[in-house]
């Protein structure tokens, strides 16, 4: 009972140390529990693809569980340091190691009682207006929450883990150390650090590999492959950037004594290289949280805000309908259906189109090999089909094309496919009623030829290469506008039919594809596939459902991230005010002025509050082309768009971390200037 006594005391009287802990913690645990709840809730069955947003939500819990488990250590190391005075003063007045160390564990015991109970209450109010904005923003009108008490028990278990390695640290630091180190360790200061010239470079080489890979990826699949390689490069040169580069720097300028021997250098350059290995490892957790609140709202807020732009590209009218035969055969098939049943299709685009053969292009030559690096997608039209499109007569002669570079870009004058050669007679920046769409390659390219006899052959090489069991030909494109219950009736119709390269035949079992041999005594098959539909509004529904929850995911995680940061940057300045207060003591003693004191004070704090934001931009700024390409793979790539959500999120966050700073310097100045 006496430790359990002198524990709850030590908190009450010592509330300032152990309040920021408490906050950190208690947030972590809500946002775990707040995100746990929604996930295990029944509620979450009765929205439309809620396995969608149950994979969201369970990589967002993980997220939030590691980064919680890596916060909370960070911010229970800092409360440690500013205790181990009081520890060694136990241990004077003739408390073991091991009792101390129980009256740690008992503090942490309580503080974890706070958490959960804290927590739990918070969390059933708070989890319901946090349901409430993912059901806005995934358009779903299913608003009541129910409950899950087994969320609590996991993020409970998940905590007392968490607060199990706590206990551990706590148990290490303290045992590891004599008494006179615990007493004089809260107030230790630092060596002044050597230039390391070497590890400055290695630090500015592992930046220029990430920004490097950053900017040079050519495709979706090219940047999903090279993101978290990026990611390790740029996090470990970022934090060699602050513990080797800038003390090099620094060094630099005490060098140079014009610059140096002046009042506010001389002070804050003496100041920041004496205490630059401490401050390194912060400035470079705060310049790498503020990126990840950088890339996390910028590429969720682009992608929502992207999605009806990408849809108007893409439909020409409200429904599509895909068929894999003649456009003869598929108009045949679509009117005869649609008369029986009384269906009206207004405003009918037909055109036919090639399947996609998918290579890389070089220097003309398209290979039938995938480097992602310069992934090209081809697909073939005729002339005939591209006139009844956009109204423009051509005439091509012989080998000639018309090239269509829709994503990318074609500087060649002929494309040569195995021995047949393409010349390029023109190229165009556009074709009217035919979609744009987002592809996954990093180039796509129309080819427009006079005839279907041109382009067979190339369809049958790409169809051996790729060693396919089904031959590569044309599929017929049907668009135009249908009421919604017309476009189900006549889906539901269509079902029933299959195409068997001849004719349309009602299907009667379920098979999907017709064997047979070729002329060569070699398996191909049939296209055999019924007509597939794309309704607008379907599609916009689970666009907007995928893209709100992603949102939902990447608020929740930048606002934790940007709640650490802001966490980080107090406990900075708190622990940096207690060091200065005797270092800018003494220069008043010496004759320095309080104005020259506080000129010198907001120099080093600018310095220090803004250096990660400023690095932090740099960061996204080379991140941006591949965080377009890795959208591109949700189906945009809508440049302008999500250049304005960028700058839009950056200056947000800014103002943010303005305000941060005006809150966070005044504790600083307090401790300073007392």
């Amino acid at each position: 009972m006496f430790y359990v006594k002198l524990a709850g005391r030590n908190i009450h009287q010592s509330m300032s140390n152990f309040l920021p802990f408490a906050l950190s913690s208690v947030v972590m645990f809500l946002m775990n529990l707040m995100i746990a709840t929604i996930l295990l809730s029944p509620s979450l069955k009765k929205l439309q693809r809620w396995e969608n947003f149950a994979m969201l939500l369970s990589l967002g819990l993980i997220v939030l569980t590691i980064f919680a488990t890596i916060f909370m250590i960070y911010s229970y190391r800092f409360l440690l340091k500013r205790r181990t005075k009081e520890f060694g003063l136990y241990n004077i007045l003739g408390l073991k190691k091991r009792q101390i160390v129980r009256i740690s564990i008992l503090e942490l015991l309580m503080m974890f009682l706070v958490t959960v109970v804290a927590g739990t209450i918070l969390g059933i109010v708070l989890a319901k207006f946090l349901y409430l904005i993912l059901i806005n923003l995934v358009g779903e009108n299913y608003f009541d929450l129910q409950w899950s008490p087994l969320a609590v028990g996991i993020v409970t278990v998940l905590f007392a883990c968490i607060y199990l390695l706590l206990m551990i640290i706590s148990s290490f630091s303290i045992r590891r150390q004599s008494s006179l180190e615990l007493l004089k360790n809260a107030n230790k200061g630092e060596k002044e650090p050597k230039s390391r010239g070497i590890l400055a470079l290695l630090g500015l080489v592992s930046l220029g590999i990430g920004y490097y890979l950053a900017v040079t990826v050519a495709s979706p699949l090219d940047a999903l492959t090279k993101f978290f390689i990026a990611v390790l490069f740029v996090i470990f040169g970022t934090l060699l950037f602050y513990m080797s580069f800038t003390i090099w720097l620094l060094k630099r300028q005490k060098k140079n004594k014009g610059y140096y021997y002046q009042p506010k250098h001389f002070i804050t350059v003496s100041s920041m290289l004496y205490r630059m290995k401490q401050n390194a490892v912060g400035l470079a957790n705060i310049t790498i949280l503020v990126t990840m609140t950088f890339v996390t709202l910028a590429t969720t807020v682009g992608l929502f805000s992207s999605i009806n732009g990408f849809l108007n590209d893409y439909f020409v009218r409200n429904t599509i309908i895909n068929i894999n035969t003649t456009q003869q055969q598929s108009i045949e098939l679509v009117d005869q259906v649609a008369e029986k049943n009384g269906i009206k299709l207004s405003n009918p685009v037909v055109y036919e189109r090639s399947n996609s053969i998918v290579g890389a292009l070089n220097n003309g030559k398209f290979e039938n090999k995938q480097n992602l690096a310069n992934l090209t997608a081809v697909n073939f039209m005729t002339a005939e089909t591209y006139t009844t499109l956009t109204g423009n007569p051509v005439h091509l002669r012989g080998n000639e094309a018309i090239a269509f570079p829709a994503v990318g870009s074609l500087n060649e004058n002929q494309v040569k496919f195995g021995n047949r050669t393409f010349k390029i007679k023109q190229k165009i920046n556009g074709i009217r009623n035919f979609p744009s769409t987002s592809r996954m390659a990093s180039n796509w390219l129309i080819l427009i030829v006079n005839s279907k006899s041109q382009i067979q052959p190339v369809l049958d090489d790409a169809t051996k290469a790729a060693g396919n069991h089904y031959l590569l030909g044309f599929d017929t494109t049907i668009s135009a506008d249908l009421t919604g219950k017309d476009a189900k009736k006549l889906q539901t119709t269509l079902s029933n039919y299959r195409v068997n390269g001849d004719a349309p035949i009602q299907r009667r079992d379920d098979s999907k594809t017709k064997i047979e041999q070729d002329d060569r005594g070699e398996e191909k098959t049939l296209a055999g596939m019924p007509p597939t539909f794309e309704r607008y509004d379907d599609m916009h529904q689970q666009l907007i459902s995928f893209a709100g929850g992603f949102l939902f995911i990447g608020l929740v995680l930048g606002f934790t991230f940007f709640l650490g940061t802001a966490l980080i940057i107090y406990y900075k300045q708190i622990s940096e005010g207690e060091q200065d207060k005797r270092s800018f003591e003494i220069l008043q003693e010496v004759g320095l002025s309080s104005d020259e004191v506080r000129q010198t004070i907001r120099s080093q704090v600018l310095l220090v509050f803004f250096m990660p934001i400023g690095v932090a931009i740099v960061h996204f700024g080379f991140a941006f082309i591949m965080i377009q390409k890795l959208i591109s793979l949700f189906g945009t790539t809508r440049f302008g768009l999500l250049l304005l959500t960028s700058i839009g999120t950056i200056a947000v966050v800014a103002a943010i971390y303005y305000i941060i700073y005006k809150q966070t310097s005044h504790a600083y100045y307090r401790i300073v200037e007392r």
